[in-house]
């Protein structure tokens, strides 16, 4: 039986993507800033379901693209970049290609798709659940690029894949229904840290800017009511994280021993494995509540 999704808002932003409609042929390969296909297509789950999803919490809020990602990103030198020294960005460093996201842009864009060092990736940012995080773009080898789904799973965002229409989960990085169910995104270590400590050092970076005027991020900075997770495989732990920023962290992730730190260089938390030579993970740094509901019972140390 179809599910019925209700529209709760959905004012078009005509002004950003060119008045698409239902019979909006598909954008060109560029994908220059505007929707690509028709909104019938990407509204609602169809086709087969991953394991466990729960159309009762799929709620669509707005259209496919009314918080319009970024699909063609611009970036200047950091001497060019007009940032607030305190802004808080998303770094990433790639085979030695670096750059920063401001969350003020992303606050109001959510998704960007790029290409750092040679990787296509796809940073976003949830403003519900305070997650920043960054995917490679990579689907079984293709190269797949993502708008905004306009719902909330979990109370999280989603995505829809241009090429299948599929829905994906931002937190869990996997296809929710459609062609790709099941299918998931290699999580790639960022750094969510301010612009200053950023640039310091990484004096090579370029920075993230926009054609329209944004504010900068003011929002509330990581504290008492954030975690800090890291996920190996089907496993998830999260740590306060107040406890991480007061010293060194060590635990175990499934069967992987774990260390989390604050890099003195840039701010960020950071993690790596221990015992196997390291290597660097990701971490998720998000609002406890919207960690347990997808890692229920993951919070070292507690009973949550």
């Amino acid at each position: 039986m179809p599910v019925l999704i209700i529209i709760a808002a959905g004012a078009i932003l005509l002004s950003t993507m060119g008045g698409c409609g239902a019979s909006q042929p598909p954008a060109p390969p560029s994908y220059a800033g505007e929707f690509a296909g028709a909104y019938d297509e990407t509204i609602g789950p169809r086709g087969p379901a991953a394991a466990g999803f729960s159309d009762a919490e799929l709620v669509q809020l707005l259209l496919p693209d009314d918080i319009p990602p970024i699909y063609a990103p611009r970036f200047v030198p950091a001497a060019d970049a007009d940032l607030p020294h305190d802004e808080l960005v998303i770094g990433l460093s790639i085979n030695g290609d670096a750059r920063a996201y401001p969350t003020g842009i992303l606050f109001t864009r959510e998704l960007v798709n790029d290409v750092v060092g040679g990787v296509p990736v796809l940073v976003s940012w949830c403003p519900r659940c305070y997650a920043a995080l960054v995917h490679e773009r990579r689907v079984e080898g293709t190269t797949a690029v993502f708008g905004n789904q306009g719902a909330l799973y979990k109370g999280a965002m989603t995505w829809f894949d241009h090429a299948t229409g599929s829905i994906w989960s931002q937190p869990l990085g996997m296809a929710l229904t459609g062609p790709e169910a099941g299918a998931t995104l290699a999580l790639v270590p960022s750094q969510l840290t301010t612009w200053s400590k950023w640039a310091e050092a990484h004096p090579e970076t370029t920075a993230l800017v926009v054609s329209e005027p944004y504010p900068a991020f003011r929002g509330n900075r990581p504290g008492s009511n954030h975690v800090v997770g890291v996920v190996v495989g089907d496993s998830a732990v999260a740590w306060p994280y107040e406890s991480v920023i007061a010293g060194e962290v060590a635990g175990v992730v499934g069967e992987t021993p774990v260390a989390l730190w604050r890099d003195a260089a840039t701010g960020a938390i950071r993690a790596m494995t221990t015992g196997d030579g390291g290597r660097e993970l990701p971490t998720m740094i998000a609002y406890r509540s919207a960690w347990l509901k997808f890692y229920p019972g993951s919070i070292a140390g507690r009973d949550e």
